[in-house]
């Protein structure tokens, strides 16, 4: 090899471990974790429908929302669950639009306290 083609390798080689040290410092950026259970509780500040018959309910105490889809039974809980409630959820952290939530599998796992 001659001497051009000996520092674009070192280069090259250099590049491939600034970018392996960086990934490592750093972690993975992929927004999907494994999944994580949690329980949060706390006084509902907003408790809203959405579009497609869901259910988010917001803690004062939690800046992550807790999701209901309309499968688990969001049309139940949002006869139940007022603002000002204090609540107990527990679900899965989840990934929405690059922001996590709690998403619940079924309406028994919110209960007003």
């Amino acid at each position: 090899m001659q001497k051009e083609e000996k520092v674009v390798v070192v280069l090259l080689l250099m590049a491939l471990g600034s970018l392996a040290a960086a990934s490592w410092g750093l972690g993975d950026f992929d927004p999907a974790p494994e999944k994580v259970a949690i329980v949060a509780e706390g006084t509902a500040a907003s408790v809203q429908r959405t579009e497609g018959g869901h259910l988010i309910i917001r803690l004062y105490s939690s800046q992550m929302p807790i999701f209901v889809s309309q499968d688990s039974g969001a049309d139940l809980l949002a006869g139940r669950i007022a603002r000002g409630d204090r609540i107990r959820a527990k679900g899965e952290i989840a990934w929405y639009e690059g922001r996590r939530e709690i998403a619940v599998q079924g309406a028994a796992d919110v209960e007003v306290l």
